[in-house]
């Protein structure tokens, strides 16, 4: 199969056997000789083996004495607890391939689903496997996809992280042996991101082979890679099940989630392959519409509802020109902290007397949009519907299950808990006609059974489901992955909702980081960044307003500060940077998103891109001091060679920037014109720049 400037290329040795990947990577433009292929690739057969040898087919197989691990674990009660399917036909229509499987003996079929995106080169797999049998067959591991990896790829990088402090990149050799990435918690998690690249010794941003792998899944998941004695590697990857979880009755099939790959030259080029494909295939379509500046209420107010201060608040958060307010947690009943309350979601009469309508007519006045905060998933213990109806928790008898933020999980998986959330969050979108919904999820998930047996992967496909119905109910509704921050961000999600809360930390330092790592596999312009107090309220951290605002324009726009409180000369420069980024969001959400290597361990680089080219903004950022005088030089790319550009600086903080050096280098002051080429290779050499300070660079053609 081909993409624009992909192929992948797949062979089998027999009639029946499976397929393999044999190439994934640029595009090959000469004819395939087929007995060619197989005299090339023909596997040798060491001594104190099996007497045939096993290739590393898309689906591996304890039955055929495969050496990698199996794409399918399961049983009949115990007995088929090893499988032999084989390929009964391959059905290619353009980006399309379909590999139909069956196991005679163990009453099983299935198909591997592998679909190539024309213009991007993302190759999406995923298995589905029939129960043909009358017994049940019980499912303890099936991968989305097993893939042979490049045997010059020596590391590997993957995200992991906490609360406050998600997305960050660790790296890893490849040695002999197996890799394992899992997550059991239930939803995507801070500490284990479903993406991971693979490249060769000391891949970079902009150089080295490699492959990125994203599971669009929203639950449990498991990453293998695994280095074989024989020196193949090879990459799989699916959802994690509980034991018991997933038991097919006669009949039922079950299809995985998918996962989607892309081979590159350095990270830069999967990634932009992953936006593309997000864009084009994943988000929602009011995506693509302007993305308006936000105001949230919650570092404002907290819990405090007073209706005086909310409205002051709408006031001067539209007086600096954001066109959507958001009231977040403590709007229902008994919601006065976050011990009480979840699921009830009726609004709290002795806070609102006359409901939300004071502050959603005061926020329609003052020309925005209102947002609303849920938490749908979630159930507080000291709440009516939990006193009514407890048997509706995730839960498993007898233990009793840990409470985390004073809070147990909904079973989403029971109809009647799917149309008790639907009708009451519906009814007040209807209401008070609710543009935008924070849907947060604020716990990991222990315990997730329905007293009996686990319902663990039903959750996510069951939050899935009500998403849904809420966007077909409500079209133009938009919703925002919200889960304690960064902990569902995956593609999964993304399919019913269009932005991401990163993290609830809004520390400008931290941030860096954590959105750097996002971009790997998200792009820009669904990344909620918000500029947030002087004094961040999670770190304690203290960051001028200019580094604040700097490090937010590389997201969806939005404010956390308490618009009330800021000076005239604050007022003024905020409004600068909320201005800056209407007249640039628009082709901010189809930019190329450009990381730059840098030589200083903490300094960041990076770059958005228009797709004309004509376009672009540039960041650097100082998170801690430099172990240089000098951080020596931005070098933009992906710029046209032969267009000449307007180079200029668009944040305010040149003067402080001036206080810090004797000179500064003379186009921070006043500007240059110089052609792409020469920026793309000789680059802008940057002023002295003191510990958490930022500097915004426009390229203009």
């Amino acid at each position: 199969m081909d993409s624009l400037h992909s192929s992948v290329l797949l062979r089998a040795g027999t009639a029946d056997e499976i397929p393999a990947i044999i190439w994934l990577g640029s595009r090959l433009h000469q004819a395939i000789d087929q007995s060619a292929l197989s005299a090339i690739d023909d596997l040798p057969l060491p001594m104190a083996r099996l007497d045939a040898s096993v290739s590393q087919s898309l689906f591996p197989q304890t039955a055929t004495g495969t050496d990698s691990s199996a794409a399918l674990r399961g049983h009949r009660d115990g007995a088929f607890f090893a499988h032999k399917f084989v390929c009964t036909g391959v059905e290619h229509t353009g980006q399309s391939l379909t590999i139909n499987l069956h196991d005679q003996a163990a009453e099983l079929s299935g198909t591997l689903n592998l679909q190539l995106h024309h213009s991007s080169g993302v190759l999406t797999i995923s298995t589905t496997i029939v129960n043909d049998g009358s017994s049940v067959f019980q499912i303890d591991w099936l991968a989305s996809a097993s893939v042979p990896l490049p045997l010059d790829h020596t590391e590997c990088l993957y995200l992991h992280g906490r609360w406050g402090l998600e997305f960050q990149t660790e790296r890893q050799s490849i040695n002999r042996g197996q890799l394992l990435l899992e997550n059991t918690r239930g939803r995507t998690s801070h500490e284990h991101y479903p993406g991971i690249v693979t490249g060769v010794s000391n891949f970079s941003e902009q150089h080295g082979s490699v492959i990125a792998a994203h599971l669009a899944w929203s639950g449990s998941h498991r990453t293998i890679v695994e280095k074989l004695s024989d020196g193949r590697v090879g990459l799989q990857s699916g959802l994690a099940l509980d034991s018991g979880e997933l038991r097919l009755q006669q009949g039922e099939a079950f299809t995985t989630p998918a996962l989607h790959i892309t081979a590159a030259v350095g990270m830069n080029q999967a990634s932009q392959a992953m936006h593309q494909y997000v864009r084009s295939e994943i988000l929602p379509d009011w995506t693509r519409r302007p993305r308006p500046v936000h105001a949230n209420s919650w570092e404002a107010l907290y819990f405090d509802h007073d209706i005086d201060k909310l409205r002051e608040l709408i006031d001067a958060a539209a007086a600096l020109g954001t066109e959507r307010f958001v009231l977040d947690d403590g709007w229902f009943n008994l919601r006065r902290a976050d011990n009480a309350g979840l699921g009830d979601w009726l609004v709290d009469t002795g806070v609102y007397p006359d409901g939300l309508h004071p502050v959603v007519e005061h926020t329609r006045k003052a020309g925005l949009q209102f947002g609303l905060w849920f938490e749908p998933e979630m159930i507080n213990p000291d709440s009516d519907l939990y006193r009514a109806h407890p048997e509706w928790v995730l839960q498993l008898e007898p233990y009793i299950t840990p409470l985390a933020r004073f809070q147990l999980t909904l079973n989403l998986d029971i109809p009647e808990v799917a149309d008790y959330l639907f009708n009451h969050i519906s009814a007040l979108v209807t209401e008070y006609s609710i543009d935008y919904i924070k849907w947060d999820h604020n716990r990991d998930l222990v315990l997730a059974g329905d007293g009996v047996k686990s319902r663990m992967h039903k959750q996510a496909s069951s939050c899935y489901r009500l998403m849904a119905r809420l966007n077909t109910a409500h079209p133009g509704l938009e919703i925002e992955s919200c889960a304690s921050g960064g902990a569902r961000a995956d593609w999964g999600i993304l399919k019913h909702t269009g932005r991401v809360w990163t993290s609830d930390s809004i520390d400008a330092i931290d941030r860096v980081a954590i959105q750097r790592g996002y971009s790997i596999f998200n792009p820009p312009e669904i990344m909620g960044a918000h500029i947030g107090h002087e004094e961040a309220h999670l770190t304690a951290r203290n960051l001028c307003i200019h580094t604040r605002a700097i490090v937010a324009l590389q997201g969806q726009l939005g404010l956390e500060v308490d618009a009330r409180n800021v000076t005239t000369e604050e007022a003024d420069v905020l409004r600068h940077y909320i201005n800056l980024y209407k007249n640039n969001r628009d082709w901010i959400s189809e930019s190329t998103t450009w990381r730059i290597d840098s030589a200083y361990k903490n300094l960041s680089c990076s770059g958005l891109v228009s797709g004309d080219q004509s376009r672009s903004w540039w960041f650097a950022i100082a998170t801690a001091s430099l172990s240089t005088t000098s951080p020596g030089k931005l070098i933009p790319t992906g710029l046209d060679a032969k267009k000449i550009y307007n180079v200029s600086v668009a944040s305010l903080n040149v003067n402080d920037l001036e206080k810090m050096s004797k000179h500064v280098p003379t186009w921070l002051t006043e500007g240059a014109t110089v052609s792409g080429e020469l920026l793309m290779t000789v680059g802008l050499t940057l002023p002295v720049m003191p510990v958490q300070t930022a500097l915004l660079v426009e390229i203009t053609a």
